[in-house]
């Protein structure tokens, strides 16, 4: 009843608000500037001024690739999930979906985490699922950023862009609805408050089921922005965005380990199996602030100032990681199932100011950037026990408390499900707390050089300074807190950018960049570490390791080449971009490990500090990425695009991964197509559309390294994983101020996975159908 409530208020809100603001006299409407909608008007991203690049440049001066996908492509496609945007983007594809608590993403051969992903400009957490119904677009800078944005993964910058005040009247009213007892009412309304003053909010509710038994989830989400236009030539936009998703964290289905210690997926179990408990939890809040000044000098001379404030939340209590195994006496599968406790708190602080302007020297042309930016980060992590077990180490919650069935010491029997029963749910105390702070600070200066009016240079500049504090770790059984031992790390790093444009007209630009990028790394290493006496056990050794002298790790370097070419037609309606890249991590570590032979020859590798790494070599990743998007015609929109990625270690020591293996969770090749069609004469308000999205072969588990081929007698730690291909078809009919749309997903009801590792085997959606009706205000 509470839903429904919910659902009623926020359509009760949107129509209020509508009847008061539509009293406001048109003659008081100010249109903001600053805002570029040459992209809305012809679907070509080549035009565009985007927001992620922090300069006046258009994507083609911009020598690298950047993917744009707009409110209405997310509109038309019905996109539920931050996932179902991106397959619009060549070269970006979901790594895994580890217990269905978010979509982590990878481009290029590298996972993108929170120093990747970005809303208005500012980091955020990725950890929760995104809601996509307030977005104004999506941008993506393809490949290395560093020069931009820091310490952030070589494979792509995402950058969530919200939508904005306005100074006419409008917005809609949405329901949308479909498989497994879905529904989602939605509200968007923006208009004037005075002639210099207007809003916009953004409001949505979801609550969904699943086919996975057991599995639902409850979001939350709302997104109140206000702009201000200060002076003619000054604006001031403030917005908050709150998102909470209460929803049933979920492993999947597993995946077998066979009695040689080799892996493969199980197909055993249907879809629909849920091997968890029918409480457990994951409730997400996050909620971020942003102030955001823009002021124009002149025609040639701007200002952009962001200050973000950032609070995350997740609390979580769940079974995980479900690997199966054969019983030693029967060939029955079985499995011995964890239980988990864990509560994590993030606050985040972040501002940055760019300055951009133009001027000559002489015949040449300068467009420039120069900027700062700076960010504060605190992070907690909670740990917990159970309190009814005496033996704090057999209490705590984890890999290593068990919680079979009944809540029991049973294991778990794959072909008998009577054995999954969950249990009551334990009591949890707090046992630990880990914080860190994180700080960082960066200087940046960029300069785009037309030497000619054919012939561009852009060389940019970045510093950037970044300390891991101490962490401080609080034990609350004993009332103790302490530092970590190394831990804490400090580093600088100076990021370069170079890039030659030749622009021979305004509908063709062919472009050859270099960048440098690097990766922060924890822990520290040691010159003696090859006179190390491994013998004994490894208490040892340990205290052998705390005698050596130790070394701070340095920032691991990122080289990046691209060549690529950026092609308008059809009247600059249509945009054909194609890029070729190489890039290389240059210092890869790992953890130091030995390895030990006992008596019956069976070889173990030790790790005896975490802390204590060592080289393990290079990365090299090499592709091409070909970009087709626009609208050609009037009736017709276009997102289309291809990718092919090779990306292997190379170079590795003795005790380094095995070289020229493709990296797990990378996919060699994916495509993506979508069109829309609109009927503007037959048939008017009419809208038909479909969608194909292929993800390449990929491998599950992890990487094999030269020391497991040992001690795994030469058996791989890597499973296969095949292609897939889904279809999505969509059909939709507009009148006056209404319009309902249909959507499958999934089409032909394909099979597949998203796999961390080998212990979250998530099946993808099958076939589903949603429709949305919209009412425009």
């Amino acid at each position: 009843m509470k839903r429904q409530l919910l659902s009623l208020g926020l359509l009760f809100i949107a129509v209020s608000v509508s009847s008061q603001l539509k009293n406001v006299e048109a003659d008081t409407i100010r249109t903001q500037t600053i805002e570029d909608i040459n992209l809305h008007k012809t679907g070509n991203p080549n035009q565009a001024r985007p927001l992620s690049t922090k300069s006046n440049l258009t994507v083609m001066e911009n020598p690298q690739p950047i993917a744009i996908v707009t409110h209405e492509i997310i509109e038309q496609q019905q996109a539920k999930q931050l996932s179902d945007v991106l397959q619009n983007v060549n070269g970006l594809y979901v790594t895994s979906s580890r217990g269905n608590a978010q979509d982590s993403f990878g481009g290029r051969g590298f996972a993108l985490g929170n120093d990747n992903i970005f809303k208005n400009g500012a980091r955020v957490n990725s950890g929760i699922f995104p809601e996509v119904s307030g977005l104004e677009r999506v941008e993506v800078l393809k490949g290395a950023n560093a020069m931009l944005f820091g310490n952030a993964a070589a494979g792509g910058i995402i950058n969530m862009i919200t939508k904005k005040p306005k100074f006419n009247f409008g917005g809609s009213i949405g329901l949308n609805g479909g498989s497994w007892n879905s529904y989602k009412p939605t509200v968007d309304v923006y208009g004037p408050l005075s002639k210099n003053i207007a809003f916009r909010m953004n409001g949505a509710y979801e609550y969904a089921e699943s086919f996975r038994d057991v599995v639902q989830s409850e979001k939350y989400y709302f997104n109140p922005s206000f702009l201000f236009n200060i002076s003619p030539k000054s604006q001031l936009i403030v917005e908050a965005d709150y998102l909470r998703n209460d929803s049933t964290p979920d492993f999947g289905i597993g995946a077998i380990t066979n009695r040689d210690g080799s892996y493969q997926m199980n197909n055993l179990l249907s879809r629909n199996a849920f091997l968890g408990t029918d409480w457990q939890y994951q409730n997400v809040q996050q909620l971020s602030t942003n102030v955001t000044f823009n002021h124009q000098f002149n025609e040639r001379w701007s200002l952009n100032a962001v200050a973000s404030y950032q609070n995350y939340t997740r609390d979580y209590f769940s079974t995980e990681r479900v690997q199966w195994g054969y019983a030693k006496d029967s060939n029955d599968l079985i499995w011995n199932r964890p239980l988990n406790r864990t509560y994590n708190e993030q606050n985040y602080t972040s501002a940055q100011i760019n300055l951009n302007g133009e001027f000559n020297t002489g015949s040449i042309n300068h467009k420039v950037l120069i900027g700062a930016d700076a960010d504060y980060g605190s992070s907690d992590s909670y740990t917990y026990y159970d309190p009814n077990i005496p033996d704090i180490k057999k209490a705590v919650y984890g890999t290593s408390y068990f919680f079979g069935t009944n809540g029991g010491s049973g294991l778990l029997n794959l072909n008998n499900p009577s054995t999954w029963a969950s249990g009551k749910m334990p009591d949890a105390k707090t046992y630990e707390k880990n914080r860190i702070n994180t700080r960082r600070i960066g200087f940046y200066a960029q300069d785009f050089i037309s030497l000619t009016k054919e012939f561009k240079v852009l060389a940019g500049l970045r510093w950037s300074y970044i300390e891991n504090m101490p962490t401080i770790n609080t034990k609350f059984t004993i009332n103790q807190k302490s530092f970590v031992n190394n831990t804490s790390t400090s580093d600088q790093a100076i990021s370069p950018k170079v890039g030659l444009v030749y622009m021979p007209n305004n509908n063709l630009s062919v472009f050859a960049t270099y960048t440098n990028s690097f990766v922060s790394n924890a822990g520290y290493v040691s010159n003696e570490i090859n006179n190390l006496d491994t013998s004994g056990q490894i208490t040892d050794v340990q205290a052998r390791i705390r005698q050596l002298p130790q070394q701070g790790i340095k920032p691991t370097t990122v080289d990046q080449y691209e060549i690529g070419a950026k092609k308008n037609l059809w009247n600059n309606a249509l945009a054909i971009n194609l890029t070729l890249y190489q890039i290389i991590y240059n210092n890869y570590y790992q953890s130091y490990f030995y390895t030990s032979t006992d008596s019956k020859g069976i070889t173990t590798i030790n790790t005896p500090d975490s802390n204590l790494k060592e080289l393990a070599g290079k990365m090299r990743s090499r592709g091409v990425e070909l970009d087709i998007t626009g609208n050609p015609t009037e009736n017709i929109s276009i997102i289309a695009g291809a990718s092919y990625n090779n990306s292997v270690y190379i170079d590795t020591p003795d005790k380094g991964y095995v070289e020229n293996q493709r990296l797990v969770r990378t996919p060699a090749t994916t495509a993506n197509a979508s069109i829309f069609y609109k009927f503007t004469t037959y048939a008017k308000g009419l809208k038909v559309g479909a969608g194909v999205y292929y993800i390449g072969d990929r491998i599950a588990g992890w990487n094999d390294s030269k020391s497991t081929n040992i001690s795994r007698n030469g058996v791989t730690r890597m499973m296969n994983l095949k292609d897939y291909t889904t279809v999505m078809v969509s059909v939709g009919y507009e009148w006056k101020k209404f319009s309902i749309q249909g959507r499958v997903g999934n089409l032909f009801d394909v099979v597949n996975y998203n796999v961390h590792e080998n212990y979250s085997v998530n099946p993808i959606t099958p076939r589903n159908y949603y429709f949305t009706l919209t009412y425009k205000l």
